[in-house]
């Protein structure tokens, strides 16, 4: 097997995991096997309780896993670790000398009994909230990570942090995820599973109120379709690469498969309302739905739908004035900063203003952060019983 087919594999696995968390060892492992690497994981760290969970491949020794998430407990990890860009991969070794390293205490303690010395690591996600890291490493007296590991690696990351959203959107973790049914009625996200050929077997309650309107998605023989054909068209490529991305060969490259795994589409609505925004991931072969193994899942985000905020609730957490919490609830609803100052009587000058504000007590710096920030203190859209 080539890099490529072994990074599709990787990528297949990590959606896997977003449907199955008890799949994430497997994942992890198949990421730590493309670059000879070892003891591969993600520190989830909520920084509001101060919990850490470490997702891990199987080459940890169950011994070490509570010394690394009571040291992220503890805040002692190495300092640099927030200052690194979200969404970068990295050597250890650019950031701090072999010898300062060395001599560190967060070596000495937690990775030197491990057994690892360089490490490849990157930041999925940074918030007031929540941190996110990715690293693996190698044994102490093996050689660094190559220019072309990191490479590999960067190509993985995206599909790493797109897993972890849909992991945490659709409210699972690793105590949870029994019941999925239940569950997928529960979230404020449409979900559609169809198989191989695009045909749907499942429908939450979201999904089925969104379909039933037919303002953008209708069911026919064709499968899932869009109101526009080029729509219709993108979705039904999406869907194709999806269920490809899990197979050993296909007329998708597997650099191309490897992309669209996870493809995210607009689709317009006749209404005039905003698009619904579409992810197709794959979904495990072993998952059947009505003794039918599903091909892909459909998550979809319906931006009229709005996840409520309590102005109230983002004043306490981030210490916003009333006029700063009231930009920021519309600024969470995804439009931008000028219909919000419109909503709100404001001149432009005045928003931007308060929005300076808002990233500064936030800790965010652009409006889509600052969005996907706020949609963490948005309670979920249940649907009536």
């Amino acid at each position: 097997m080539d890099r490529a087919d072994a990074i599709l594999g990787a990528v297949q696995q990590i959606y896997d995991s977003a449907m199955a968390p008890e799949g994430w060892a497997t994942a992890l492992d198949a990421v730590a096997a493309i670059v000879g690497g070892r003891c591969s994981g993600v520190l989830i760290e909520d920084r509001t309780r101060a919990q850490a969970q470490l997702l891990t491949d199987r080459t940890w020794d169950p011994a070490h896993l509570d010394l690394v998430t009571t040291t992220a407990e503890a805040g002692v990890l190495p300092p640099w670790v927030g200052g690194l860009p979200v969404g970068l991969m990295t050597r250890s070794s650019a950031i701090q000398t072999d010898r300062d390293f060395g001599r560190s205490l967060y070596y000495n303690e937690v990775i030197r009994p491990i057994g690892n010395f360089y490490a490849a690591v990157g930041l999925l996600e940074q918030t007031p909230a929540q941190r996110c890291l990715f690293a693996l490493g190698r044994a102490h007296g093996v050689e660094n990570f190559a220019d072309d590991d990191i490479a590999a690696l960067q190509l993985i990351l995206p599909h790493l942090q797109r897993a972890l959203d849909l992991r945490r959107q659709a409210g699972w973790t690793d105590q949870h995820a029994a019941a999925i049914e239940t569950v997928l009625d529960r979230i404020d996200l449409g979900v559609i599973l169809v198989d191989a050929a695009g045909r749907p077997l499942y429908f939450n309650r979201r999904a089925e109120a969104l379909v039933a309107r037919a303002d953008g998605l209708a069911v026919g023989r064709a499968g899932i379709t869009a109101a526009l054909a080029d729509e219709t068209r993108r979705l039904q490529r999406a869907i194709a690469a999806a269920v490809a991305a899990g197979l050993p060969a296909g007329g998708i490259d597997s650099a191309g498969r490897a992309a669209a795994a996870g493809a995210r589409i607009r689709v317009s609505r006749p209404s005039g309302a905003r698009p619904l925004l579409l992810t197709v991931i794959p979904v495990p072969r072993s998952r059947a739905h009505a003794g039918v193994a599903a091909g892909a899942a459909i998550f979809i985000t319906d931006p009229d739908a709005a996840i409520p905020l309590a102005p109230a609730l983002l004043r306490q957490m981030f210490g916003l004035t009333a006029a700063e919490a009231a930009l920021a609830v519309e600024i969470g609803r995804g439009e931008g900063l000028d219909p919000a100052a419109e909503r709100l009587s404001i001149a432009r000058t005045t928003a931007r203003t308060h929005l300076a504000r808002i990233f500064d007590k936030t800790g965010t710096g652009r409006q889509a952060e600052l969005v996907r920030l706020l949609l963490q203190y948005g309670g979920p859209l249940l649907p009536s019983d």
